[in-house]
């Protein structure tokens, strides 16, 4: 195990829109598409390694 695995950085993880996909705003229909991209489909689990790549990868635009 590395430094980074073994973070223990608390995160507070937003609960998931409710209802069907059609009742969601087109804003939290763009943030779901954008996550399944860049994850290839996955449902990638959530660690402070990865909170940091995307952190830096949306701020660095």
């Amino acid at each position: 195990m590395t430094e980074d695995d073994m973070d223990d950085t608390v995160f507070t993880i937003p609960t998931s829109p409710a209802g069907p996909w059609d009742q969601l705003t087109a804003n939290e229909q763009a943030w779901i598409e954008f996550i399944r991209v860049i994850s290839c489909g996955s449902d990638p689990k959530i660690t402070p390694k990865r909170v940091r790549a995307l952190t830096a990868l949306l701020d660095a635009g």
